[in-house]
């Protein structure tokens, strides 16, 4: 495996844990060796081994020849599956500790064809049509904190447009991304940090969140018709898209989005338990109006498009 880091990019930390910490972390790995380090960081760092975190790949025709890019790789919980059945993966991110941390976990693997990468999103060093498959999972929605563009969206769509050149004819372009209007945003955060910032219009939100935080709104996400609109901007075909449950980091239940029965299937004979929330969602899947209203308020999406 090779490390490679761009001149022209710093270095950008984020995590559960400090830098620092993480950097100790990775010395306990040398000196202790992993499982001391797992013991010591299970509860405290968002690495996992559950490889289930990729199985929207059965989705993408994959095999032994098949070349990927991890964008925005993290700790590799995509990366590792993925490259127990395709012949390389490049994982790319724009920390070099999580890239140490992935090259050594890749080697307890006993993987050697994950390929670390330290880039930016906007300066990634790769020829054209260099991969069949590239992955984003959780990753379009901070593109837009980038200053190279006036606005987010700009960023959102020069961001597929560079995916797009580094595709090969015929390759696919993977997003895995929250619906701008989830219900759980009523109760939870947006990626700003703040509440409901994702249901206002964006020059609102924008004035609250620089009210709030000292900067501009950056963190777009959409519908599914601001979604396809986005793509096509970016000369995508119509991509396909599917509600994932229960979320897109983790995809036990993939539903085609088109299709209303297995959406009525899942939320009465899937989904369990007895809380308000389960009991509202087995009484929507009663009308085949309220399914249809429903599902655009579904909590995430998986986007597959085709070049």
């Amino acid at each position: 495996m090779k490390e490679k880091t761009t001149k022209t990019i710093i270095n950008r930390y984020w995590g559960k844990i400090s830098e620092a910490e993480f950097e100790k972390a990775l010395d306990i790995i040398d000196k202790e060796g992993w499982a001391v380090f797992a013991d010591k960081f299970k509860d405290r760092l968002d690495f996992t081994t559950e490889e289930n975190r990729a199985d929207w790949r059965f989705f993408i025709p994959l095999d032994q020849n098949s070349v990927v890019l991890d964008a925005g790789a993290g700790l590799g919980r995509i990366s590792m599956p993925l490259a127990r059945v395709v012949k390389k993966v490049v994982a790319c991110d724009v920390s070099v500790t999580r890239m140490r941390f992935l090259k050594k976990l890749a080697e307890v693997k006993g993987l050697n064809n994950i390929e670390t990468v330290v880039a930016d999103i906007f300066n990634m060093p790769f020829e054209k049509e260099s991969f069949d498959l590239i992955v984003m999972n959780g990753l379009l929605e901070w593109v837009g904190k980038t200053d190279l563009y006036n606005n987010p969206r700009e960023a959102q769509i020069a961001c597929l447009k560079i995916c797009k050149g580094l595709l090969k004819k015929g390759g696919f372009l993977y997003v895995g991304i929250e619906n701008r209007f989830a219900l759980s945003y009523l109760r939870g955060i947006d990626h700003s940090g703040l509440k409901f910032t994702s249901y206002m219009p964006r020059w609102l939100a924008d004035k609250y969140t620089l009210f709030r935080k000292g900067h501009r709104y950056d963190t777009y996400t959409y519908n599914i018709s601001g979604y396809r609109k986005l793509f096509k901007e970016a000369g995508f075909k119509t991509p396909d898209f599917y509600l994932v449950y229960p979320g897109y980091n983790l995809p036990r239940i993939i539903i085609p989005y088109d299709n209303l029965r297995l959406l009525k299937y899942t939320l009465v004979s899937m989904m369990h338990g007895n809380t308000l929330v389960r009991k509202m969602a087995k009484i929507v899947a009663r009308s085949s109006l309220l399914l249809w209203i429903y599902r655009n308020f579904f909590f995430s999406f998986n986007i597959f498009a085709q070049k």
